[in-house]
């Protein structure tokens, strides 16, 4: 019997606006199992902004066994363009809403540091690759799972000294049919 002592850290955000880009789409059910039964991860830790456009995706997550984590968004403004020839107004000044959930997943990978054996990072943002260094040193990285292959950082890939997969190797696993 498999021990499910690994612990998996999700960039939803960079998960999900990966695969709207894809020719396919990820079965997160599918995914689930195959971190459970190929990489014995017992936790997954799923980081995603709190907003209206994905409250059905957490409660579908939570069915799937993802512990869902949620940020809440920051409002920020987009700067208004004008031509600058006759000042007339190109694109107004938006208030927008970001959920930056990258210290967020780190401080999870921290703070549960001692809960767990291995951590596998599902993310291809290179802002991670000091967190994965730190996770090499210590002996607790299983591996970094990027989304796909073409969007994954150098820096990342660099990082994780050839501890890296790409889900979209695993297509014909996990694609939703």
């Amino acid at each position: 019997m498999p021990r499910y002592n690994n612990f998996a850290f999700i960039d939803g955000a960079n998960l999900h606006i990966t695969y709207q880009y894809l020719e396919w789409k990820l079965d997160y059910q599918k995914l689930r199992n195959y971190l459970k039964k190929k990489l014995n991860v017992g936790v997954a830790y799923y980081f995603i902004g709190n907003t209206k456009d994905t409250e059905d995706i957490h409660t579908t997550l939570e069915s799937y066994d993802y512990t869902v984590k949620l940020k809440e968004p920051s409002p920020y403004k987009t700067e208004e363009e004008r031509c600058p020839h006759c000042n007339r107004l190109i694109t107004p000044e938006i208030i927008r809403y970001k959920s930056d959930c990258d210290s967020f997943l780190t401080l999870q990978v921290m703070s549960d540091f001692s809960l767990y054996d291995k951590a596998v990072l599902i993310t291809s943002d290179g802002d991670f690759d000091n967190l994965v260094k730190r996770l090499l040193l210590q002996d607790k990285l299983r591996m970094v799972f990027a989304p796909c292959k073409d969007g994954c950082s150098w820096l990342l890939k660099s990082a994780s000294r050839g501890r890296i997969a790409f889900i979209d190797d695993y297509k014909d696993e996990l694609e939703k049919t």
